[in-house]
């Protein structure tokens, strides 16, 4: 799968108000810790990021931001596996009532199956994207992704199938983002000179 490193959008998508202490009950000292890891995160020294967070996540542990920064900080770092943990456990958070938005809730969808994917856990993949286009049918990497699936299983027709209905879609992608270009995504490498997706990216003027 792509390795999409959306560190900008993620940047300003998951800054949560007051620098991560939403509630004015949360203590001064999380408070300028969350402040100290956001800048460490934007300024790209992800190591120092990840240690922060990772003592936030305890202090914190119903904060779903911090463990989608958690998460963000691994998945920079190219410890795929690791960053599955925090977005899980963001997930979870948000099926119990944390708040996100449409455009967060998408992205941290997209982190997790890129997650799975990266290190070829392509069950979960299909099964956390399945569940995403039943919620969310507009969204193209929805499909994309399971596009990238089933082109790292060899399924011709599915990966076709569902890289055409992302497509379809490319209008509905979020703000600040724009669909991949499939012919410089790994997951292709089987298909570039493929006739038909060939064809594919000729039909949607893929240049």
């Amino acid at each position: 799968m792509r390795l999409c490193l959306l560190t900008i959008l993620a940047i300003c998508t998951f800054a949560p108000p007051n620098g991560g202490v939403c509630s004015g009950q949360e203590s001064q000292s999380n408070g300028k810790l969350m402040q100290q890891a956001q800048k460490e995160y934007a300024d790209g020294q992800l190591a120092e990021a990840e240690r922060d967070f990772r003592e936030l996540t305890k202090r914190l542990p119903s904060n779903i931001y911090v463990h989608v920064y958690l998460g963000q900080c691994l998945f920079e770092l190219h410890k795929f596996g690791e960053a599955i943990e925090p977005y899980e456990k963001a997930r979870n958070l948000e099926k119990s009532g944390s708040k996100l938005t449409s455009d967060q809730h998408r992205i941290l969808t997209d982190q997790l199956a890129m997650s799975y994917g990266m290190i070829g856990e392509l069950r979960k993949v299909h099964a956390l994207l399945n569940d995403a286009v039943l919620q969310d049918p507009e969204y193209p990497l929805n499909y994309y992704n399971l596009a990238c699936a089933f082109a790292e299983e060899g399924d011709k027709a599915k990966m076709l199938a569902n890289l055409s209905l992302a497509f379809q879609h490319k209008d509905h992608v979020v703000k600040g983002e724009t669909l991949p270009d499939p012919r410089s995504d790994p997951s292709f490498r089987n298909y570039v000179q493929d006739p038909d997706f060939m064809q594919l990216m000729k039909e949607n003027r893929v240049k």
